[in-house]
């Protein structure tokens, strides 16, 4: 047998094996087989007796397997399909960004602890809205500054996650997105659903009729559209701290705290309380005056300063009634209600001793008068040697708060696949695979993307790089579900051959990540 019939026979002899692994044959099969098996013209050679026999066999056997195979096709049951934001099975290309670090650090609490923060801390947003329908089941990490917050609600059990933000970045939309619009708190808002199952991701986009004319994006996944707007519909404005009063000097009570000091420059701390009957709210930079204990009031001329240790400038400090007054020993974090004030003063070269210093309230509320004693003192250092300097550095009112519990923990874990080697003096590439391992969908909040660092170091080798992550078009993880990032990162000439520890390790606002793989180096 030659030719034509032998090159079917073989054909179907390796799609045979193929169909029972479910591989679909290819559409010029069925013509082929046909065209091959019909009479032959009157001018051609006869197919000897053995031929046709074989070549009938060959279909015999294959017409068998296929049913076999389409036996088990149906037999099976078909697995739920879950939305994949991206394609996972090739890897999102390597881009040469340089790292970025977090602005702040995400906080852990439950969803009524986070709704304490927010308002203590999203001050200036106009209507705070919080959602009611979230349970105690919900564990809850936020992000918040006077002007902006994002608080995720997560919960494993139910494998649904949900993000209320007050920002003026508009939600990524998925690729299968339709956006309406409709109606929702007497505004045009944006509906849109990421998908066709039932838990799909929804977004609802809005700007609130007010004043400020607050941003607000609601997102879940893993909610059906009843379960969403629940939720939606449960967003209500905290109202504990509207119409609070401006605090007046007769509320408060102030007492020195401890000082501290950094590269010469000394941070003088002044704690207050209320010990009125309502509350009150203090905010703004008083002016701070001096007396020495010779009586005579020291004239430093003033500007404000920030605090090294605050990300943003601090909102309006709420001040709780009928506090005691304030206990230096116990510092800054004694939890809500209480405020603390930050100075730093330069008198060089007299630094004459002070018998006391005057807090004046902004906007004519009054003042403070309190004992010098245990003020940290005046600031020093090299701006000092050898000229006169006299100015008073002040800070706004911040408020007091709990001890924060930070988000340490990523909920990605990492797994690094390297090659079995690379030669000193290339550039190895590689990938990182990163896995939602927690029980709840995640996202890489609005765009957002981490940080990351590789060390491929070894003894007397330095082998460090820094960069952001190309997580911009990846959507939601659902749990388990993983995406897979390529990686390239220069090994020096040179690198000693041998193997070694690569470590990558991911750090973000909520919480880092680090993988680890054995390298092998040879020589170059």
């Amino acid at each position: 047998m030659s030719g034509p019939d032998l090159e079917l026979e073989e054909r179907l002899r390796r799609l045979a094996a193929a169909f029972k692994d479910g591989v679909e044959p290819p559409a010029t099969l069925h013509v082929t087989v046909m065209s091959s098996t019909a009479a032959p013209p009157t001018l051609a050679r006869r197919s000897s007796i053995s031929r046709d026999l074989s070549l009938a066999a060959a279909l015999i056997a294959f017409v068998g397997l296929l049913a076999f195979g389409f036996s088990k096709l149906h037999g099976l049951n078909p697995a739920p399909v879950k939305p994949s934001p991206h394609p996972t099975a090739t890897a999102i290309p390597w881009t040469p960004a340089p790292m970025v670090l977090s602005s702040a650090s995400a906080q852990l609490a439950t969803p009524a602890e986070a709704a304490t923060w927010l308002g203590h801390k999203a001050t200036a947003v106009d209507p705070l809205l919080v959602p009611g329908a979230i349970g105690e089941d919900y564990t809850a990490q936020f992000v918040a500054d006077p002007h902006s917050f994002v608080v995720d609600y997560s919960n494993n059990v139910r494998h649904a996650t949900v993000e209320l933000a007050a920002l003026g970045v508009m939600p990524n939309q998925g690729a299968t997105a339709r956006p309406t619009l409709r109606t929702f708190r007497g505004v045009a808002a944006t509906y849109q659903v990421d998908g066709a199952t039932p838990t799909a991701p929804r977004t609802l986009y809005w700007t609130e009729n007010s004043p400020s004319h607050a941003p607000y994006s609601l997102t879940a996944a893993g909610l059906n559209e009843t379960e969403f707007w629940q939720i939606a519909d449960s967003l209500k404005p905290l109202t504990a701290n509207a119409g609070v009063r401006p605090c007046v000097a007769g509320d408060l009570c102030a007492a020195v705290g401890h000082g501290s000091g950094a590269s010469g420059q000394i941070f003088n701390n002044v704690l207050l309380s209320n010990h009125s009957a309502s509350p009150c709210r203090l905010e703004g930079t008083p002016q701070v005056l001096l007396r020495t204990t010779a009586g005579r009031a020291l004239a430093l001329s003033q500007f404000s300063m920030s605090l090294p240790w605050l990300n943003t400038p601090p909102g309006p400090a709420l001040m709780a009634p009928n506090l005691p007054d304030p206990q230096p020993e116990k510092g800054v974090q004694v939890g809500w209600g209480q405020a603390y004030l930050v100075y730093s003063m330069w008198d060089c070269p007299a630094n004459p001793p002070l018998s006391s210093v005057i807090i004046v309230l902004p906007n004519q509320r009054g003042t403070l008068t309190l004992p010098a004693d245990g003020v940290a003192g005046f600031s020093w250092g090299g701006e000092c040697e050898g000229t006169v300097v006299q100015r008073m550095a002040v800070a706004p009112f911040v408020a007091t708060e709990p001890s924060p519990i930070w988000v340490d923990k990523s909920p990605l874990s990492v797994t690094v696949k390297l090659p079995d080697h690379v030669r000193a003096g290339q550039s190895l590439h590689y990938e990182v695979v990163l896995t939602n391992s927690s029980g709840a969908p995640f996202q890489f909040r609005h765009g957002e993307c981490p940080s990351y660092t590789e060390d491929a170091s070894s003894p007397g080798h330095k082998n460090l790089a820094n960069h952001e992550l190309n997580c911009g078009g990846v959507g939601w993880l659902g749990p388990n579900e993983s995406v897979t990032f390529a990686m390239v990162l220069n090994i020096p000439a040179d690198t000693p051959p041998g193997p070694g520890p690569l470590r990558w390790v991911m750090g973000s606002a909520y919480g880092s990540a680090e993988g680890r793989a054995m390298l092998t180096v040879t020589a170059a």
